[in-house]
C-alpha cells in the first residue's frame, strides 16, 4: 500500500522555515487535488507572483513588492535572478509530494512509526527511507554530531536533541535545527488513518 505526502515548506531558510506541515493522502489524486485547491488561493492573490509546475509539486514566489517584480521580470531580468535580488522581500513557497510505501505497516504489528524525514534547507526528502523511531533518533543523533561545528554551545545542541527526540516519541512532527543541520520528521500514520 502507498501513501502520498503532501509537504508545504517555505524555501531554504526564508521565514517561517520552522512552520513546515505535512499531510497524508491514500491517494495520488487526493494529493493533486489537495495542492491545486491550495495553489487556486494563492492565484487569487496579488502578493503572489509566480507559480512554477514541477514534476514532483509547485514552488510558489510571494512578495509584498509586487509592483517592482511586475516591472522587472521578464524585461529586465529572469525570475530566479529577481528573487536573488530580493531575498528579503520575498518568499519562495514549495509544495511537494512524496510517494511513500507502506508495506512495513502492513506485514508488522509493531507499536513504532515509520517517519519522513524533511531537508529543510534543500527542500527535498532528506534520507530515501522511512526510519522506525529508533532507527530516527540514532541516525539523527549521528548526524547532529558530525555536523555540529566547534563554536557550537553544546547546551543548546542537548536542548534541541532532547526536543526532538521526545517528539518523536510523543507527537506527530519532530523539528530540529542545530548549524546546517535542519530538519523536520513528520509521523506517517498507519494506513487506516490516512484520508
Amino acid at each position: 500500500m502507498k501513501q502520498y505526502a503532501v509537504i508545504h515548506a517555505v524555501a531554504g531558510l526564508f521565514e517561517g522555515y520552522s512552520d513546515t506541515t505535512c499531510e497524508f493522502f491514500s491517494k495520488r489524486s487526493f494529493a493533486d487535488k489537495h495542492i491545486h485547491q491550495i495553489i487556486s488561493d494563492y492565484r487569487n492573490d496579488e502578493m503572489c507572483v509566480c507559480i512554477e509546475h514541477q514534476e514532483d509539486g509547485v514552488e510558489v514566489t510571494m512578495t509584498r513588492d509586487y509592483k517592482d517584480y511586475h516591472a522587472c521580470v521578464p524585461f529586465d531580468m529572469e525570475h530566479d535572478d529577481w528573487v536573488a535580488e530580493n531575498g528579503d522581500d520575498c518568499s519562495v513557497e514549495v509544495f511537494r509530494i512524496i510517494e511513500i510505501d507502506c508495506e512495513r505497516y502492513e506485514n508488522a504489528q509493531s507499536t513504532e512509526h515509520m517517519w519522513l524525514t524533511w531537508d529543510q534547507q534543500d527542500t527535498c526528502q532528506a534520507w530515501n527511507y522511512t526510519p522506525l523511531c529508533m532507527s530516527l533518533v540514532a541516525r539523527v543523533s549521528h548526524d547532529v554530531m558530525d555536523n555540529t561545528g566547534k563554536y557550537t554551545c553544546y547546551e543548546t545542541y542537548l536542548y534541541q536533541l532532547t526536543e526532538f527526540i521526545q517528539s518523536v516519541y510523543y507527537r506527530d512532527h519532530a523539528f530540529i535545527d542545530i548549524d546546517d543541520y535542519t530538519m523536520h520528521a513528520f509521523r506517517i500514520p498507519k494506513p487506516q488513518s490516512v484520508k
